[in-house]
């Protein structure tokens, strides 16, 4: 009789089929995989966006426009809108309140952004060019009120006076 030989150590081959099983749930385990990850970056993204439109003092336009700094068009928007919120009814009163017999307003330049403004002006003379800027750094719209700069203007008889003020004026100078 032959001898029995029992080994319990060696492995059988694979099969085919056995490689083929491997390979299509290997196949649909990355699949899923990646699916779960879009959807997890979907939801992240969406979660986002309902937090910026929930958060206190943001509307979704505003939320949006802060995605895009960049785009000129939504710089000069920003622009705008901080202008309108600017107190313009302070400084129109402080303006229309003095005395402008003797003095012309040639121009007023807002800064909105470094809440000042600039006034271009011309007056008759000296005593009316200082009490005009007297009575603008005792208006309550305006602070530091600063004579920058005067010429007289030799080529018209009368010799008027063009001077430059620059005041502080905007929403956190503004008195309650």
């Amino acid at each position: 009789m032959r001898k029995l030989q029992i080994d319990f150590q060696r492995r059988p081959a694979p099969s085919a089929g056995g490689w083929l099983l491997l390979a299509a749930g290997l196949v649909s385990t990355g699949v899923s995989g990646h699916l779960g990850w879009q959807e997890q970056q979907e939801h992240a993204g969406q979660a986002a966006r309902l937090a910026r439109l929930h958060a206190p003092g943001t509307t979704g336009a505003s939320a949006d426009a802060s995605q895009q700094q960049d785009e000129p068009a939504v710089v000069a928007a920003r622009q705008q809108l901080e202008k309108a919120k600017l107190p313009w009814d302070n400084l129109f009163s402080a303006l229309e309140s003095a005395d402008q017999t003797d003095v012309a307003l040639l121009a007023i330049a807002p800064e909105p952004l470094r809440q000042q403004v600039k006034i271009h002006a011309e007056a008759r003379n000296f005593d009316a060019m200082l009490a005009f800027q007297r009575h603008l750094q005792m208006n309550t719209g305006l602070t530091q009120v600063v004579l920058t700069d005067h010429t007289v203007v030799k080529d018209v008889p009368e010799k008027p006076v063009r001077f430059h003020i620059v005041a502080n004026w905007g929403t956190s100078h503004v008195s309650p």
